[in-house]
Formats: C-alpha cells, structure tokens, sequence
C-alpha cells in the first residue's frame, strides 16, 4: 500500500480549519511578522553601509538610483544595532523550529480539536535536534545537487530532489519518535522508501498551491504598497507553511502506520519502547 496523496491532503486541510490549526497560523503570523522587521531592518542597515561606502562612485555612474530601487521601500525596518537584529534573526529561526516541532505534535494528535497534552514536551533539545537535521538537509542536498551536476547537469537536479523528497520527514522524525538529529535523516529515509514517487508528487502539489496562492496575493499586495505587500506575503507564508507542515505530517502517519510503527493515529497504541503515545 502506498501514500494515499489525497487523504493526506484532505486531513490536512481538515486539521488545518481546527481550533488548534488557527492558534498555530496566528503564531506563524507573529511569527512572520518579526522576521519581516528583523530581514527588513538588516537590509537596510547593508543599503546604508553600501550609500555610505560606495554612494558617490554610484552617483557618478548613474548606478545610485537604480540600486535604491532595486531594494525598494522598507516600511517595517526599524533602527537598531545590526549586532542585536543579527541575534534576533537566528533567535527567530530556533522559534520557527520550535513552532514546526509544536505544528507536528499537534497534527499528528488523535484529536484534532484539542491540543494534546505533552505539547511542549523536551521542546529545547527537539527543535536543537530539528534545527541541527535541517542543516544536514540542507547540506546534503546542496552537495547531492553539486555531485550531480558533475555528472550531468540534470543529473544535479534529479539527484536534490531524490534527497529532498527522502529526508522531507526529518522535522516529523524529531517532533514524534524523538529521534537526534541524524536519527532523523535515517528515519526520514525508511519512512520514505518505497513512497518516493508519491511523495514527489505531494510535494509538488503543495509547491505548486503555494506558488499560486503566494503569486494571486502578492500581485494584489503589490498594487496596494509596499506595506500591505509585506503583510499579504506574511500572511500567505503562515498559511501555506501551516498547511504543508499538517499535510507532511498526515503522510509521514500514514507510512509510518504501514511500516507497523505507532503514530497515534486515531488510537491508542504506543509508540515502540512502551511509552503511551500522547500524539
């Protein structure tokens, strides 16, 4: 049996439209919202230090202008230290971890209506472990795809996205089994096996719903100002986020219920080693 890309799709549009699914979209919100002012404020702290550097050899060239308007307006940038925005910016990517993990337990939750206890549990080392898992990814896939391209250019392509689609559970791999970090790559890689064709398919499904929505929102954003263009993209990347983490997560219950592993899926199993699956 394989990934029913349907199902996953429904139950997670289903969980998604749940009281808890809101509370999750409105921290992606807030979310979003502080690393548009963090990303905005560090951008113009590098436009200054580039006017300031290089602006009268730019003037002269006529270059000034069209840089400024390359950047665009930063209406959400704020003045302060570029060494405390730089520390506020890799804070927000261990919240957003941390918020990804919380986003997992609670899809993965056999009720969908109520936030499952041990919501927050050992949270600090599972997002350390999900943020550590996310480099790796990112790493073997940036090498996998520069391997590739060695070979053959669509080589490299064909390869990243092999990788990609059998490490896409790792975050799930953390939030539900308590996996480390390279615990996950591996559980990621036997949850997908066998599925990768499937989960291809999934994956450019929410990719392609994505870049519609996020396409439709921002051009209607983009004829309303640069600030409420910011804000639709917020909105539209908490949204689009949520809903992808509910969907991965869905799928990776439904292999892993084939492979005879507890996921608490509408049950009352436990998870292997004994311990009574809250999720």
């Amino acid at each position: 049996m394989s990934l029913d890309i349907e199902k996953a799709l429904g139950d997670g549009l289903d969980r998604v439209l749940t009281q808890p699914g809101a509370y999750l979209v409105g921290a992606f919100l807030a979310l979003g919202l502080a690393n548009t002012v963090v990303v905005q404020s560090l951008l113009d702290v590098a436009v200054e230090f580039v006017v300031e550097e290089f602006g009268p050899q730019m003037a002269e060239t006529g270059s000034l202008d069209e840089f400024r308007n390359e950047v665009g307006v930063l209406p959400f940038a704020v003045s302060l230290p570029p060494t405390l925005l730089a520390v506020a910016f890799v804070a927000l990517a261990f919240v957003g971890e941390a918020l990804g993990i919380v986003g997992v337990r609670l899809f993965a939750a056999s009720d969908p209506d109520r936030l499952p206890d041990g919501l927050a549990d050992g949270l600090p080392l599972a997002t350390v472990n999900g943020f550590l898992a996310g480099i790796f990814v990112f790493v073997i896939v940036t090498v996998g795809f520069v391997v590739g391209l060695i070979g053959l250019i669509v080589g490299g392509f064909v390869l990243a996205t092999f990788l990609v689609v059998s490490l896409v559970f790792v975050r799930q791999a953390v939030a539900l089994e308590d996996e480390n970090a390279i615990g996950a790559l591996s559980e990621s890689w036997s949850v997908a096996k066998g599925s990768r064709w499937y989960l291809f398919g999934l994956l450019v499904i929410l990719g392609v719903i994505g870049a519609v929505v996020g396409g439709v929102i921002g051009l209607i954003g983009g004829l309303l100002g640069p600030a409420v263009n910011a804000l639709a993209n917020v909105i539209v990347g908490a949204v689009v986020g949520v809903f992808g983490i509910a969907v991965t997560t869905r799928a990776y219950q439904q292999l892993r219920t084939e492979r005879g592993g507890a996921t608490g899926v509408d049950d009352d199993r436990q998870e292997p080693g004994g311990r009574d699956d809250v999720y």
